[in-house]
This record gives C-alpha cells, sequence and structure tokens, in this order.
C-alpha cells in the first residue's frame, strides 16, 4: 500500500472516530441530572423562559433532532454559547483568547520536556548501572512521583510569595492592552517562567524513562552486537542505530502529550491563576456550564485525534517494520 493508501485509509478512521466522539460528547451533557435551561440561566427563571431556552436550543425536540443540528453546527464551526462566562457569548470568544496562553504555556513547556526528557533518558541507558544512570533515574522518577500542584505550590510560595521575583497569578499584566509590542513579550515571559517550569519538569520526567527503559532494551537487541563486532563507533551505534527503534515508544507519548497541549495543564492553570484552557475547563465545571464544557472536551478530543494521525505517519519513517 502507497502514502496515498495510507493517507486516505487513516483519514477515513479518523472521520468514523470523531464521529463516535460528537456522539458521545452530545449524549454525555444530556443525560446528566438538572434542567440545561435553568444551569444555563441559573435559579429565579420563570417557566416562560425555560420554554423560550428550549425552543431556541432545540431542547424540546427528540434527541435525534438535536443531534442533527448538533452536528450541523459542528461543520458551521458553531461551538455554541456559554452560559456563566458573558453568558449569551459565543464559545469561542471565550475559548480562543485562553488557547493562545494555554499554547504558549504548554506549546514551549512540551518541547522542552520531550528534549530534556529524551537527553536525560538517551544519557542514563546509554550508562546503565553506573552512578549516571542511578542519579538520573532519580531525578526523573522525583518528579514523576510528585504530585503536580504541590510542586507548582512550591515554586509559588518561594520564588513569588517569599523572594517576590515573579508574579503570584496570571499570564499578563493588568495594563497588558497598553503596551506596545516588545513590553507585552516581556510581560508574558515574566508571568509564563514558574509555570512553565512547573509544567515542564512535570512532563519532562515521563519521557525520561521512557526513554531509558526504550533504550536500554534496544542496545541488548542482537543488531547492536553485530554493528559493535564490525568496528563502528559507539557514538554512531547509539545515534544511528538505537536511537531510530527506541523512539517508537516516545513517539506515541509524544502525541499524546501535543495532542493535549489544547487540553492545557490544569493543576499548574489553577495555581498560578493562569488563564488558559485547563482553569477554564475547572471554572466551567464549577459553574455547571454545559455549552462550553461539551466545546472544550471536543477541541480536547479533535487535537489527541489529530496528533496521532501524525504519529502514525511518523512511525512509518521511524521504523521500517511498520507497514504502511
Amino acid at each position: 500500500m502507497d502514502m496515498r493508501s495510507f493517507l486516505i485509509r487513516k483519514a477515513i478512521y479518523l472521520v468514523i472516530t470523531l464521529f463516535a466522539i460528537l456522539a458521545f460528547n452530545f449524549f454525555l451533557f444530556r443525560v446528566m441530572p438538572g434542567d440545561p435551561a435553568r444551569a444555563f440561566i441559573g435559579r429565579g427563571i420563570s417557566p416562560e423562559a425555560v420554554f423560550i431556552i428550549n425552543e431556541k436550543f432545540h431542547l424540546n425536540d427528540p434527541w435525534y433532532v438535536q443531534f442533527w443540528f448538533y452536528l450541523v453546527d459542528f461543520v458551521h464551526l458553531d461551538l455554541g454559547v456559554t452560559g456563566s462566562f458573558r453568558a449569551g457569548s459565543p464559545c469561542d470568544a471565550i475559548i480562543i483568547p485562553r488557547m493562545l496562553n494555554t499554547i504558549i504555556l504548554v506549546g514551549i513547556g512540551t518541547v522542552l520536556a520531550i528534549y530534556m526528557g529524551i537527553v536525560i533518558g538517551k544519557f542514563a541507558a546509554w550508562r546503565r548501572g553506573r552512578p549516571a544512570d542511578t542519579i538520573g533515574m532519580a531525578f526523573a522518577l522525583t518528579f514523576y512521583s510528585m504530585p503536580t500542584f504541590l510542586f507548582a505550590m512550591f515554586l509559588m510560595l518561594v520564588f513569588a510569595a517569599q523572594l517576590h521575583w515573579f508574579p503570584l497569578r496570571g499570564a499578563y499584566t493588568d495594563d497588558y492592552n497598553k503596551l506596545n509590542l516588545l513590553d507585552k513579550i516581556l510581560s508574558r515571559g515574566y508571568h509564563l517562567v514558574l509555570p512553565l517550569i512547573a509544567f515542564t519538569m512535570e512532563i519532562m520526567a515521563e519521557f525520561a524513562l521512557i526513554m531509558r527503559n526504550s533504550l536500554t532494551d534496544v542496545l541488548t537487541e542482537d543488531y547492536i552486537t553485530t554493528a559493535r563486532a564490525k568496528g563502528i563507533s559507539n557514538k554512531n551505534i547509539l545515534n544511528e542505530h538505537a536511537m531510530r527503534n527506541a523512539l517508537l515508544p516516545v513517539v506515541t507519548v509524544m502525541a499524546i502529550s501535543i495532542g493535549w497541549v489544547l487540553g492545557g495543564a490544569i493543576m499548574t492553570e489553577i495555581v498560578f491563576s493562569y488563564d488558559g484552557i485547563g482553569k477554564l475547563t475547572w471554572d466551567a465545571v464549577h459553574k455547571r456550564d454545559f455549552p462550553l464544557l461539551q466545546a472544550l472536551f471536543l477541541i480536547m478530543a479533535i487535537a489527541v485525534l489529530i496528533a496521532n494521525l501524525i504519529a502514525d505517519i511518523v512511525y512509518t519513517y521511524l521504523d521500517p517494520r511498520v507497514k504502511v
């Protein structure tokens, strides 16, 4: 099968999976207890207002009619309207500004975590059984087992509350819109330092452990022994022979991590009051804003689907044994 047929087949699978996600996302919030109209407006709403809202959003129609309108809205990229954040505003108007903040934080953090994790795992695996391996894995396991919110709170209490080196909250200063471009970049960077450290160290440890274990297994393979017998240098054995196959499990985790870039880092964003998708999701749960939650879950699911499609394509280049 050539690459074109492979991509077409994967695209078909993606569409089928997306439809299943849409159906699950639709029914999930309709089987939950409570009146959607009252959750949308709040207590004290009149029966007449409930009827009007139900008619406007087709809540009085059968479920299959509601699902049809839901699919039509999805095709037109209409994510609905929020009930708690500027009630009646389109969900995308609430999500997009916070999505930018999350992409900056989680995007940069994910890239740094992947690079640092691969370097640490590679360093430890090549020196397995030595003190460098023990120290590297102890470092990774410490952050892997530590709750994210605990490390984030430590950074905030020490470097923000006590030393006053960094701000306590927010993604930028309150007068951000009045600043010029350079000051905006500096403001974001200044507020980004502590959340970025907390998020990066959280997922870096996972990549380091996976990279170390995967590379350790690869280095015991027969073709590595054959490469050494041929007189190939250790550097070439590591970089040209072992790393290519050892990266396969890392790519899987990488795809999931990149897919969740749009999902944000809920614990990190909550601790630092960083206005991103993660904190928005938490606030929407707290305020029972079902339309906004439905839109957020859908965006996260689509991001993971696309990331896994990219991972499948990368597999075919990393390992020729993977059938196209």
